[in-house]
C-alpha cells in the first residue's frame, strides 16, 4: 500500500476487489475487500481471535464494532446474534462501503458508517469489539479506550484484542486506569483477548 495506511483517506486507491471467505461452526462467510484497508487478501489472525472468543458470549442489546474494517467481527456477531442491534463505524469511506456491501451479502442487518468521533454517537453500548489500529501510534488507540469507555453503560464490555509485541500489556494497564475490571480472557497465536468492564 506505499506510504499509505488503512486509517488513511484511500477512496482515491485504484480499486480491485477480492472476496474471502470464512467458517465458523459449519457456517460459511465471505467478504468483499479492496486496497486501502486492513487486511486486503486474508482475514487478519487478530481478527480470527476476537471473534472465536466472543462469538459465545451474551454481548447484551446494543453492540458496537470499532473500527469494521471490511465489516467481519460484527457481521459474525450479527449471524449468531441476530436479536443485536448492530453498529460498525471506520474512518476510511472505502471499508465503510465495503461494509455496507458486507452486511447484504451475508445477510444481516446492522447500521456501518463513518465516523471521526465515536462520541458523536447518539447511543450508548452493551458490547465494544475492538481490533485496534496499532499503526495510527498508542496515544490514539488509549484515546480510542477513553471514549469506548464514556460510550459504554454500566456493566457494559469492552473486548480488545492485541498481539504482546505490539503491547498487551501496556493497553492492559492503561484500560485498569479506566474500568472496574480487567482481565486476560483468551489467548491464540500470540494475541491477547482483553476484557474491560465498566
Amino acid at each position: 500500500m506505499s506510504n499509505s495506511h488503512y486509517f488513511d483517506d484511500n477512496s482515491k486507491l485504484k480499486s480491485e476487489i477480492l472476496k474471502l471467505s470464512f467458517y465458523l461452526d459449519d457456517e460459511k462467510f465471505e467478504f468483499k475487500t479492496d486496497h486501502g484497508v486492513f487486511s486486503r487478501t486474508r482475514l487478519d489472525q487478530g481478527t480470527i481471535v476476537l471473534i472465536k472468543s466472543t462469538y459465545k458470549k451474551d454481548l447484551g442489546s446494543d453492540v458496537l464494532d470499532l473500527g469494521c474494517g471490511y465489516g467481519p467481527v460484527g457481521i459474525v456477531m450479527k449471524r449468531f446474534h441476530p436479536e443485536i442491534n448492530l453498529q460498525l463505524i471506520d474512518i476510511n469511506d472505502r471499508a465503510v462501503a465495503l461494509t455496507v456491501e458486507n452486511l447484504k451479502l451475508n445477510r444481516v442487518q446492522g447500521k456501518a458508517y463513518k465516523e471521526e468521533d465515536m462520541l458523536n454517537i447518539v447511543e450508548d453500548f452493551d458490547t465494544i469489539l475492538f481490533n485496534p489500529p496499532i499503526k495510527s501510534g498508542k496515544a490514539n488507540i488509549y484515546s480510542l479506550y477513553e471514549k469506548s469507555f464514556q460510550k459504554l453503560k454500566d456493566n457494559g464490555r469492552l473486548y480488545v484484542v492485541i498481539s504482546k509485541r505490539h503491547g498487551a500489556l501496556s493497553s492492559f494497564n492503561k484500560l485498569k486506569e479506566l474500568f472496574r475490571e480487567v482481565s486476560f480472557i483468551d489467548h491464540d497465536k500470540g494475541y491477547q483477548i482483553i476484557e474491560a468492564i465498566k
